[in-house]
Order: structure tokens, then sequence, then C-alpha cells
């Protein structure tokens, strides 16, 4: 550092010291030429000191929400204004000629045990807030005015035994000067201040370092002025000098802590807290402009408080025109009064709301946001704010609508390719089944014969698929809603028509009676291509047994069999593991039929082997899909006809 760096330096610090005691030693002179005049300086100073740190105190009140602060800066007010009678009453003021020595010294009393009681009730107001954790406690107007009007009642009480009834004890006699009252109640005054200085000290963390020790000092060179109080016999005398002096020196610190810190330093704001409150201020509009996402705070009432860039951005509205205003700015008509009532009603129960709003910008536009939105509470666990996140969500919902008109174009395209596919397919194969059947029955020949059987069933193999698949492209391309279906009537409906069709085979239903499912219709199909399965791929008369048991507000559906088993390659496809391969070599498009049906019907598909052979294939649906948490359809099925 250069030699002039450390010189200013240097006057920086010493500057005011040198100022000080310069003006100290001014005044010791004028105090010996003139000690009213002095006396008169240095109660005025103290006075208009208490007068700023009032109102700095009122006008911030809305920030400073310390309690020690808030109750020092109000009681100064009161305290200025018995210092200003004191300064009126002294003798040779001429303002009150026949009072004498004893009333000023009553009313210095009665000023530094108003302040005393003061600084010990804001030190442990704030001792005992401080150690809750609670720092920034709300003063709301009525409190203030309550504290104000308990100040004024109390001076009134105290001005009033002094100059109304005279009930004020005695504190000076002329000729013996100070009574024993006077005395006593300095030693009290200088205790208050003590008690009052150890209750400071232990908030000393929520000040400001620098503004704390001002206040500690401040207190101290209080306590000395009160002890050099208690040995003057003259109201001239050098003991009050002294002590006005270091009342001086108490004030001015006053003056520095408070006045100077609020008006010349407002960004420590007098104490650490409400400095740390606006780093994290800073903090969090920092992290909201960096968010990504549009944010906007408003009091209870819906008032903005805040907007971040982002939202500015996404509006077109700056902060400055929305501060203060509703939210309503954005309305763009294309919600009922309905949809907002049941957003407030559910951030006003302390809950969280959360949908998507159509808005309108500034320049008119509108736009598509996801809006999620939380109530703020307070210590007491009231709503004191309400946030909302703004996530603008138009090109996607633009590009959903895209999509999803292709979608609908392909599965009419899918749906007519299928059926123009399979209406082909029906057609060449009935020829083939057709010339099958000529030459099976006018052949002589047993192998031709066999063969044109076996070309008949193949025909008729795959006529059945193009059903299936049928089935299937429809349950793609339409899903249908849900229905009551009752379970024991839809088994006992697909049982009589499969054992008309197959009358060797031997089923057992065992479906409780009553048994009803809210589910998509075609889950008849799923069971009947199960039970079918089971039947046509019988290596003997086949025994199958469908029972169904409720667990969890499920449903349970087990179709037993006793047959050879379902083949690993078949299980594949309800896997989808291979789905592609598993369904051009194997037979498994039933299962695969069975597999999506159920899955439309919010359910699953288990396998598993019967004891001692054959298999269980076991459907499992929710009694309603409401219960399972997931959307039911909304289209009707169409007719399934080609």
């Amino acid at each position: 550092m250069s030699r002039r760096l450390v010189s200013e330096e240097w006057w920086r610090h010493a500057l005011p010291i040198v100022g000080v005691g310069g003006g100290v030693a001014v005044l010791y002179v004028v105090q010996l030429r003139n000690f009213l005049l002095f006396h008169s300086v240095v109660e005025m100073f103290s006075i208009v000191v208490a007068s700023g740190v009032f109102l700095v105190t009122w006008n911030a009140r809305e920030e400073l929400k310390h309690p020690f602060v808030v109750v020092l800066g109000i009681s100064y007010l009161f305290v200025g204004g018995v210092d200003l009678l004191h300064t009126l009453a002294y003798k040779g003021m001429g303002v009150f000629p026949t009072a004498g020595a004893n009333l000023p010294t009553q009313l210095w009393l009665f000023g530094r045990s108003l302040e005393g009681l003061s600084l010990l009730g804001a030190g442990a107001v704030g001792f005992a807030v401080s150690e809750r954790g609670i720092t920034d406690r709300e003063w709301n107007d009525r409190e203030l005015l309550t504290l104000v009007s308990g100040y004024a009642l109390v001076v009134a009480v105290g001005l009033g035994s002094i100059f109304v009834f005279d009930q004020f004890p005695r504190a000076y006699v002329p000729g013996s000067g100070l009574t024993r009252f006077k005395l006593v109640s300095e030693y009290v005054i200088v205790g208050l201040f003590a008690a009052g200085l150890v209750f400071l000290y232990g908030q000393r963390e929520t000040f400001d370092r620098h503004v704390f020790q001002l206040l500690a000092v401040s207190l101290l060179l209080t306590m000395v002025s009160e002890l050099a109080f208690t040995f003057y016999v003259d109201v001239y005398g050098l003991s009050n000098a002294v002590g006005h002096l270091f009342k001086l020196g108490s004030f001015y610190l006053i003056y520095l802590a408070v006045v100077k810190t609020g008006i010349k330093e407002p960004q420590k704001a007098l104490y650490r807290t409400l400095a740390r409150r606006e780093a994290r201020a800073r903090k969090f509009k920092k992290a909201a402009d960096y968010s990504g996402h549009a944010i906007l705070i408003t009091d209870r009432d819906g008032t903005i408080q805040y907007v971040n860039d982002t939202w500015e951005d996404v509006t077109g509205y700056s902060a400055a025109e929305v501060i203060g205003e509703n939210p309503h700015v954005l309305k763009s008509g294309e919600h009922d009064e309905a949809f907002y009532e049941e957003m407030w009603s559910t951030i006003l129960a302390g809950e969280v709301w959360e949908g998507e709003i159509v808005n309108e910008r500034k320049n008119g536009d509108q736009f598509v946001i996801h809006q999620t939105t939380a109530p703020i509470l307070g210590d007491e666990g009231e709503i004191q704010w309400f946030v909302a996140i703004h996530d603008e969500i138009t090109e996607q919902k633009a590009y959903e609508r895209r999509l999803e008109s292709d979608l609908h174009t392909s599965v009419r395209q899918l749906e007519v390719l299928a059926r123009v596919l399979r209406h082909d397919i029906r057609n060449k194969l009935g020829v083939v089944q057709g010339n099958a059947e000529t030459v099976r029955s006018e052949t002589t020949d047993d192998e031709i014969a066999a063969m044109a059987t076996r070309i008949e069933d193949a025909s008729q193999q795959l006529l059945a698929r193009a059903d299936k698949q049928r089935s299937i492209v429809r349950l793609l391309v339409e899903p249908s809603t849900e229905v009551p279906l009752s379970l024991s009537d839809s088994v006992t409906d697909v049982v009589e028509r499969l054992k008309g069709t197959y009358p060797e085979a031997a089923i057992t239903v065992d479906v409780p009676s009553g048994l009803t499912v809210t589910t998509i219709p075609e889950l008849r199909r799923a069971i009947e291509e199960v039970v079918e399965n089971a039947i046509v791929h019988a290596d003997r008369r086949p025994e199958i047994t469908v029972d169904a048991r409720t667990k969890d507000g499920a449903v349970e559906l087990r179709i037993e069999d006793d047959g050879p088993g379902i083949p690993a390659a078949e299980r594949q496809v309800i896997g989808e593991r291979t789905e592609i391969d598993a369904l051009r070599h194997s037979n498994g498009m039933g299962l695969w039929l069975v597999d999506h049906i159920v899955a439309e019907a919010g359910g699953t598909v288990r396998f598993a082997d019967a004891d001692p052979r054959g298999s269980v294939v076991t459907l499992v649906v929710p009694r309603s899909r409401r219960c399972d948490g997931r959307d039911s359809r909304t289209r009707e099925p169409r007719p399934d006809v080609d």
C-alpha cells in the first residue's frame, strides 16, 4: 500500500476522533463560561437524536422487525419529550420560574427511568424471541399503536404525578442537595441499563457487529453518566457537567448506531438479520432468474408481489406493470369462473393446485402454461403468500394436436388397409378351401384326399387368424369405454357357446353369482380365447376349470386345463420380448390379443404350470379402473363387421 493511501486511511479514522475531541473541548470551555448554554446544547442534541431514532424506526417499521430495535425506536420519542421538559425546567431557563431545582431533577429521573426500563424491556423481549430462533417478528399496525398508546399512558401518569398531583417524590432540596430517593433511583437506573446491556449481549448475533458495539458502549457511557449524577450538590456543579458530557457521548453513539446507519448506510438496516434477509432475497432472485421457469408470487389476496425475468419474457409484461395488480391481467377468457374458483379454493385450503391454463400475453397472443401454485405459510401456520411456477407448453400442445391428427389419420389408414387385406385373404382362402373340398370329395386316392383335408384345415386356421387380426386392429384403433360387466354371466355364456362347438370338452365353472366388474366389453373375448385355446390344443379329452375370486380390489379369473401346456414361444408373446418373431413363428396371436385386452382393462396376465400337467392362465383385472388410478377410455366400440 502506498504512503498516500496509508495517510488517507489514517485521516479517515482520525478525523471523527479529532472532531469529537474538539467538540468536547469547546463544550468544556462553554460550561465554564455559561453552564446554562452548555446544558441546553447537550440536552437539545440528545433530544434531536432521540427524535431521529424514532423517525428512522417508524418510517422503516415494515422492514425493522427486530423487537429490540422497534421498542427502542418508539420509546425514544417519549424519552426525548421528557428530556425537552427537563431542559425547559432547568434553573435559569425562565419557563418555570418558581419551580426551583427539584422539578428538573424529578424530570431527569423520570426520563432516565423511562429510558432504562425501555432498554431493559426491549433487550428482554429481543433476547426471548431470538432464543426461539425468530428474528423477523411481524409487527402489525394494531400492535404498534398499542405500544405507542402504552408509552403515552405511562408518560401521562408520570408527568401528572409531577405537575398536577405533586405525588412524585422530591429529588433535590435546596441547601442539602440530592435526596436519598434521588441517589437510590440513580443506582436503580444504572442497574436497569446494566441488565439491558446483558440482554443486548445475549442477542448480539442478530445485529450488525459495528452497530452492536456502538449500542453497547452507549449503554456503558449512560451508566457512567448516571453514577456521575450521584455526586453533585449544585445544578451548575462539575459532577453535573461530567454527567452531561457522558450523556452527550452516549447519545452520539446512539446517533451513529441508528440514525446514521439508517440514513447513510440503509443496506445494513440497523441489524444483521435484515442484511441476511436481503442477501437471501438476492440469492432467491438469482436462483429464480436462472431456474428456467416463470415465477410469480402474490400475497394472500392475490396481489402480485414479485415476478422473475422469465415471467416477464413469457408474458410481455414488465415487473413494474404488474406488481400491485392481479394475475387476471393474463386472463384469456378460455376458462369460466368455476375454473378459477376451484383453483383458489384449493390453495386457500393450504393445498397445492396443478393444472393447465390458457393465458394471454400483453400483445394479445394466447399461450398455454402448466401451472403449479403452492401456499407459503408463516411461523404460526397461516397463509402469507402464494408462489406460482409456470412452464410454457404452447409448442408442446400444438405438437400434440398435430401428432394426434396425424395418428388419427394413420389409425384410419391402417384400418382400411387391414380391411382390404382381410377381404382379399378371405376371398382367396375361400377359393383354396373350395377347391380342396372338391379334390377331397372327387378323388379316390387316399393320400390325395388326406392332403386336401390338410389344405382345408390350414385354410380354416388362416381364416380364424384373420378374424383375430381384425379384433386386434380394432382394439388398437378403437379402444372402447368401460361398462359394468357381469363376470358370472359372461363366463357362463362363453362356456355354453364353446360346449356347443366342442361337445367333447368338460368345462367346470366356479364363479360367484353376481360378481361384476367395470371394464371394457372385450374382456369376454379374452376369456373365450383362453378357454378355446385350452380346448383346441388338448392332446386328449380336455378338462377345464374356470374359477374367480376377488383380492385387493381386483378380480383374478383362473382358467386351468390338463393339456400339454403352453410352449415357451407362446408365453414370449405376452412378455413382448420378441413380438414380431413370436407372432410370425408361433401360434401366439391369440395370446397376444388376450394380453392386449387385459392390458387395456388395466390388468395383467399370469402363467403357471398345473399339477400334474397342463397350464393355469390367470387374468387379473381391477374391479374398476377408477380404483386402479388409470383413465377410462371414452370412445364407444363400433360393430365388429367388415
